[in-house]
Parts: structure tokens; sequence; C-alpha cells
């Protein structure tokens, strides 16, 4: 017995396809270890306030240079994953106007909202030609999907 097709969320009826997800999930993979670094900055500074320790001072720094190091990563990364559409940076904001359709979460960017969104659920709009991507949509074969034999 066959199951009923499932029905399609409103984000998923428009959505294409990204032929090449690699640069995506590389820059969603390390943005999110930049701000699981910097979350470790902050616990490791409030443990210096209150410990004052040697230990914990040297702690502090070495989390410091990781931070800095990750943050310098991530830029990269983030300014490799180009939209498929418009060849714009979904993952770094370069200041161009957005689209009526870009969608942001309150108190982050709209290329923080878009790593967000794509770590937690896989989806992306790009902020500059408004355009939903699904990276679990499988890729249509564009090559003789319109001829007829």
């Amino acid at each position: 017995m066959a199951s009923p097709p499932r029905k399609k969320l409103p984000f998923q009826k428009n959505s294409r396809s990204v032929p090449f997800p690699r640069p995506y999930i590389r820059a969603a993979t390390i943005s999110a270890l930049f701000f699981l670094s910097v979350i470790s900055l902050i616990t490791v500074s409030v443990a210096f306030v209150i410990l004052q320790t040697p230990e914990s001072a040297y702690l502090v720094v070495a989390t410091l240079v990781v931070t800095i190091i990750m943050w310098a990563i991530s830029i990269f990364a983030r300014r490799a994953a180009r939209c498929p559409l418009c060849q714009g940076t979904p993952y770094f904001d370069s200041g161009a106007h957005k689209h009526v359709k870009a969608t942001k979460i309150p108190l982050f960017t709209y290329a923080t909202s878009n790593i967000v969104k794509t770590i937690f659920c896989q989806t992306l709009r790009c902020m500059y030609c408004g355009q939903t991507y699904d990276f679990l949509k499988p890729v249509a074969n564009s090559i003789g999907s319109g001829a007829k034999k």
C-alpha cells in the first residue's frame, strides 16, 4: 500500500536545488565553529575574572588566538559561497540593496540569518535576488531532459 505524497511546505514549493553545495556547507560549518569559539572565549573570560589564575590567563589568550584564526577562515569561506543565480554572497553582507523577500532574524544580520537558517533548516534565501535554495532537494538533470525520443 503506497503512502500519499507529502505536502510541500511553502518554502519548498519554489525552491531550487543547489548543484554544488560544498562551498555553502563548508562556509556554514566554519561559521558555526567560529560562533562556538566566540562563546568559548566569553566563557573563558568570565572564568578568568572569577579565578584570576595564570592558567586561566593562558587559556584566554589561546582561545582568543583560535577565535581570530576562525574569524579569518570564516570570512574567506563565506565569501567563497556565491549564489548560483545572481553571483552575490549570501553569507557575507556586501552592503548592497537587499531584496524584498530577504529574511532576517532579529538581532542578526542578513548573512548571519542565512548561516543559521542553513545550519538548522538546510535552506537558503539569497538576500540579493530573493531566490530560495534547498540543499536537500535533488539536482534535476538538465542535460537532455527536454528532448523527447
